[in-house]
């Protein structure tokens, strides 16, 4: 009798604790209770496969999910910029290269213009019953100038100051033609030389048209660049007719200079910029030519190309649209001269 009361409080014992703690190792077999109280923290066993049934079908598909990709619903998708590409790079955003402090930007522009144009020199017919008429010869259809051509501009600028630049432009050309003239004009002095229908002329026109001025960025930010500009622009007029077989004395040469200003705005932002840093961007500019009886327009509509290059330079390549249009009138002559068309432009900022 007094050996079987060790062994029934025992056993209560035992029973009591299974009831308090049942998630206790010690619930688990005894083989189990001792690997879990000397590895507590290993991860959870394998997720059992999910059987799936297709309808119509007594064959089964069994679908082996991997524990690293059990709690995983949702992956987002890589962006890859210029560091290479990461799940946590963010969107490109446009960037205009723009010169900085110190830095030089030179272009080359050539502009495959429609040239058109007249003048009138004497302005008024003095002649008797013609008195008060206004003279008018056409650089196309009077003077035989062609009208078609390629004109190169070369432009150069130095930003002394984060947001101060001075600008220098030149803009030129020498055109030449001849033949049988089919109208009736005057051309020089109206007391000694005429051009008369039938008479086969050649003429010479050059043009040169310089600017130089200051330019102000008003707003400047790493995508986009509004300016102000106010230029002196200075141009040389020369035009040279004579008869072929008239003589010397019928030669008449017009030449005449323009000083006048221009102001107007210069607006640039940046597009699209490529992962390998290349920047597709806007570039506009018009002003409006004033002073010294002038009246005129310079308007450039385009889009640039800029590829960087090292220690902050960068080359570009540009291309629009471009008219850049005079008329001086005077009491003795009146002047007009048009040129407009597409252009290629290419430079670089160093």
């Amino acid at each position: 009798m007094l050996r079987r009361i060790p062994f029934t409080l025992l056993v209560c014992l035992v029973f009591c604790l299974s009831i308090f703690f049942p998630e206790s190792p010690l619930a688990a077999g005894p083989d189990e209770s001792l690997d879990i109280l000397l590895r507590p923290n290993q991860a959870p066993p394998m997720a059992a496969p999910a059987v799936q049934r297709p309808r119509g079908s007594r064959t089964t598909r069994v679908a082996i999910v991997p524990p690293a990709l059990a709690g995983i619903s949702k992956v987002k998708p890589e962006i890859c910029g210029p560091l290479g590409c990461s799940p946590f790079a963010q969107p490109l955003v446009p960037i205009l290269p723009a010169p900085k402090m110190g830095q030089w930007e030179m272009s080359v522009q050539f502009i495959f213009a429609n040239m058109r144009g007249s003048i009138a020199w004497p302005r008024y017919t003095p002649w008797v019953g013609w008195w008060g008429t206004e003279n008018n010869a056409d650089f196309n259809g009077d003077l035989k100038l062609p009208s078609y051509q390629v004109w190169p501009q070369f432009t150069a600028s130095y930003h002394f100051r984060p947001n101060w630049a001075v600008r220098y432009m030149i803009l030129g050309n020498q055109l030449s033609g001849g033949g049988w003239i089919d109208t009736w004009f005057l051309f020089g002095n109206s007391w000694n030389t005429s051009f008369l229908y039938g008479q086969q002329a050649n003429t010479k026109f050059t043009h040169t048209y310089q600017r130089v001025g200051l330019v102000y960025d008003a707003i400047r930010t790493c995508n986009a660049k509004v300016s102000v500009f106010a230029d002196w622009v200075h141009t040389d007029e020369r035009i040279e007719a004579n008869c072929s077989y008239c003589g010397p004395w019928w030669n008449s040469v017009w030449s005449n200079s323009i000083n006048s200003a221009i102001a107007g705005l210069e607006f640039q932002r940046a597009i699209r910029t490529a992962p390998n840093g290349g920047s597709l961007s806007w570039d506009c500019k018009a002003g409006g030519i004033f002073l010294d009886n002038v009246e005129g327009w310079d308007v450039e509509v385009g889009a640039r190309y800029s590829i960087p290059l090292n220690c902050g330079r960068a080359g570009y390549m540009k291309g629009g649209y471009r008219l850049v249009d005079l008329k001086k009138s005077q009491y003795d002559f009146l002047f007009k001269n048009t040129i407009q068309g597409g252009f290629v432009e290419g430079g670089f900022i160093f």
